[in-house]
């Protein structure tokens, strides 16, 4: 009787081997499917860490991509409307050398006068464009436009950040006065850009050249702020292109670091399934040769 429960207990060790060595063999072969050798956190607990840990800074790092491409737009909104603006005033600037000339006479100088005057409108409405519903040269203020039809600054005194790297911000929405300047109603030809291309208007209508001639200088003054601005926005676009380089490294180092803790070394990975299959036959084999209970014994 004791023989038959020896016999039975072996019978069943060796058939909890196969069971062993069938799961091992199956284990790899799943690695060489799949790819990765590890699809759960049971798989190698410590592994896993490290990839929660890897994933975590991958997402930080997306979303300061995901800040940088909004920047890219504000960037990209505020270079145009400037180039626009300083465009603009360079036309102003040329009919006003023309009202220059004492042989132009009154209706030629009120016509120039007129186009002066929509020149100042048009550059509101670039004063006012938009990124994203937004106001690029209202500051932060909850506003559907910088300036108002009377050319009065109605944003606040704040500049538009964003965080492109750990530690790293952008101002990419300027406010209005530190573009097209300040409101100056007692002398306003050096006012806002607005005001002092209406005073210009005034002073070629009425063929004051002299006034002209100062608002002229005031135009310089104000295209040489718009170029300071432009020069300001470059800055920060190329410190975009360099924050975005820098995190496609980052990015290929990180999904690196997770590829090497959870992917399957596809060499290592034939050689132990090789193994495995091996010693699974050499199992099967040694238990077929090595169990003489029947099934009559189990039975018994």
């Amino acid at each position: 009787m004791g023989l038959r429960i020896t016999d039975q207990g072996l019978a069943n060790s060796r058939i909890n081997w196969i069971g062993d060595a069938r799961a091992r063999t199956a284990e790899h072969e799943r690695a060489l499917t799949t790819g990765r050798r590890i699809d759960q956190p049971s798989d190698d607990p410590a592994g896993a860490t490290q990839i929660l840990r890897h994933q975590s800074r991958l997402r930080r790092i997306e979303q300061y991509d995901r800040n940088n491409s909004a920047a890219r737009l504000w960037i990209n909104g505020g270079d145009g409307a400037l180039q626009s603006a300083a465009n603009l005033l360079g036309r102003a600037k040329t009919l006003a050398v023309q009202a220059g000339n004492d042989t132009l006479g009154a209706t030629e100088n009120a016509a120039l006068a007129a186009d002066i005057r929509a020149i100042s409108e048009e550059l509101r409405t670039i004063a006012n464009v938009k990124v994203q519903g937004r106001p690029i040269f209202a500051g932060t203020a909850d506003h559907p436009e910088a300036y108002d039809l009377s050319g009065t600054y109605v944003g606040d005194s704040s500049s538009v950040e964003m965080t492109i790297d750990k530690d790293e911000v952008v101002v990419v929405g300027l406010p209005g006065p530190d573009v097209f300047g300040v409101t100056n109603p007692g002398d306003p030809l050096n006012g806002t850009a607005f005001e002092t291309l209406h005073a210009l208007a005034d002073a070629v209508e009425l063929g004051d050249n002299a006034t002209v001639r100062q608002g002229i200088e005031a135009v310089d003054v104000t295209t040489a702020r718009i170029g300071s601005a432009q020069g300001r926005i470059g800055a920060i676009s190329r410190q975009l292109d360099a924050a975005e380089f820098r995190h496609g490294g980052e990015k290929l180092a990180v999904e690196s670091d997770v590829s090497k803790i959870r992917d399957t070394d596809m060499a290592e990975a034939i050689v132990r399934l090789r193994s495995a299959e091996t010693s699974y036959e050499a199992t099967l084999a040694a238990t077929a040769r090595g169990i003489s209970v029947s099934l009559l014994d189990f039975l018994r």
